[in-house]
């Protein structure tokens, strides 16, 4: 994850009072609870995110000398396959 903990939590929060402020959401007295929870959920979609990646490293390290073989651009082909994969895993990058 490339996202500390601490920069985790201070984008829920700006995020929850951003949304409170606009009269998205009432947070009442859970202001903070709420803040938690957003934060758990930033964090968990990064951790997918991380081993979206790892699968997607590893794919590839299996095919490594047809990807050379081939000339094959590896970012190009990274972010191929990890969009197809998040795209039949219902996942949003």
């Amino acid at each position: 994850m490339k996202l500390r903990k601490e920069m985790i939590d201070y984008l829920a929060h700006k995020i929850v009072l951003a949304l409170d402020d606009k009269g998205l959401i009432d947070c009442g007295d859970e202001t903070e609870d709420v803040c938690q929870t957003v934060s758990g959920i930033i964090t968990r979609d990064l951790q997918i995110e991380d081993e979206l990646n790892d699968e997607v490293k590893t794919m590839l390290e299996t095919m490594g000398e047809e990807i050379d073989r081939q000339n094959v651009n590896y970012r190009k082909m990274f972010q191929m396959v990890k969009q197809k994969l998040a795209r039949e895993r219902g996942l949003i990058l």
